[in-house]
């Protein structure tokens, strides 16, 4: 499966060959989580208990990677709060080969 490529501002993009850039594979699904929880924080705007809101983006999370069928190859999903930043969630998906995709989700 492809999809078009989006940057941090989830906007198209041209790659180096002046055509729209896309993304498939591991790629495709690690942008899928990151539009798809940044979409349902929106569902989630005054939700302020810290801790239900974490177990809910770890479920909105593990719904996206059964979608896309990588249920299997993501070892653990860990919410957590922003070392950083003010009113954002680092979210990190740690998969069974030891490799990890993580970004950020402003509250």
């Amino acid at each position: 499966m492809s999809d078009l490529s989006l940057d941090s501002s989830f906007d198209v993009f041209l790659d180096d060959r002046n055509d729209v850039a896309t993304v498939d594979g591991v790629e495709e699904f690690e942008q899928s989580v990151a539009v798809m929880l940044t979409d349902y924080m929106y569902s989630m705007t005054g939700d302020t208990d810290f801790e239900t809101l974490k177990e809910k983006i770890r479920l909105q999370t593990g719904r996206v990677a059964r979608n896309h069928d990588k249920i299997d190859a993501v070892d653990r999903i860990v919410v957590e709060r922003h070392p950083d930043k003010a009113s954002t969630l680092l979210v990190e998906l740690i998969y069974n080969s030891n490799d990890n995709f993580s970004f950020d989700l402003t509250l």
